[in-house]
């Protein structure tokens, strides 16, 4: 995947969406439902915060989907 430099950073993170959409769809959801959470507005102390908390929320979402595969039998 390339971005185009002549491309709005909305138009080129749709880019990057799709193409993670194609590599790995439940990740990728986590991840752009997650997104809005480091808009901080550039507030440096709450930047700090929100970065913490978007790991927490990515991190409970792949844990909920790890959890399903943990009790798979084969």
């Amino acid at each position: 995947m390339k971005f185009e430099l002549n491309n709005s950073f909305d138009d080129n993170v749709a880019l990057f969406k799709a193409e993670a959409e194609k590599i790995d769809p439940e990740c990728a959801k986590i991840l752009f439902d997650n997104l809005a959470l480091l808009d901080t507005g550039g507030d440096a102390t709450s930047s700090r915060t929100t970065i913490g908390e978007f790991h927490k929320a990515v991190l409970t979402a792949l844990d909920a989907l790890a959890k399903p595969a943990e009790g798979y039998k084969s």
